[in-house]
């Protein structure tokens, strides 16, 4: 919230006495105000969670939804910490690879006449070391990211996703206990 204030002066010296006249003396300083905007999940309702994928080599699909409260348009991004599903417990030989890569779909849903933005990404794309573009490669700023060009406050339907298809890459992934990747989203308000 931004205040301001100022005070007119005037243009003859008033002074106020005891028992005498004037009594008072009336100052009039206007205050104004105004809202900016703001962005950020509504409480409770970010996206969260895990899900086991099973299988490494299976295909897989998993939501997980959030709600916003975005006064103002803005824009979502998302940084894989891995660039994908990653078993660091193990050295590939020559022909293999720790590394298995999915699919991230970003969902916005806006207010009533705003309407839907959404992008998918290679999570190899949205490592922050990766020189690749990505729509919504993160973090976020006002120019970086899935832009929504409106409000969504307390609307359902946002959601990022994260799916493949049967692992179909030239390398074979090398066994492992556990492949695992870390995704975050973040929110900037965009004007």
């Amino acid at each position: 919230m931004i205040l301001a204030a100022s005070v007119t002066e005037s243009r003859a010296q008033v002074t106020a006495y005891a028992g005498g006249s004037p009594p008072n003396i009336v100052l009039s300083i206007p205050v104004t105000a105004s809202v900016g905007g703001r962005c950020g999940f509504a409480p409770g309702m970010a996206p969260s969670g895990s899900t086991n994928v099973g299988e490494v080599n299976n295909a897989f699909t998993a939501d997980f939804p959030f709600t916003l409260q975005c006064t103002v348009p803005f824009r979502a991004a998302v940084v894989s910490s891995n660039g994908g599903l990653l078993a660091s417990s193990v050295t590939p030989a020559t022909g293999y690879t720790n590394l298995a890569p999915y699919l991230v779909d970003l969902n916005l849903v806006g207010d009533v006449g705003v309407g839907t933005a959404s992008a998918t990404c290679d999570t190899g794309d949205l490592k922050s070391t990766s020189g690749a573009t990505c729509g919504f490669k993160g973090p976020s700023s006002a120019s970086q990211g899935l832009r929504l060009n409106g409000s969504s406050y307390d609307v359902s339907g946002s959601y990022l996703r994260v799916h493949r298809a049967a692992y179909a890459g030239a390398q074979i992934l090398a066994a492992a206990n556990t492949y695992s990747d870390s995704l975050t989203v973040t929110l900037s308000v965009s004007p």
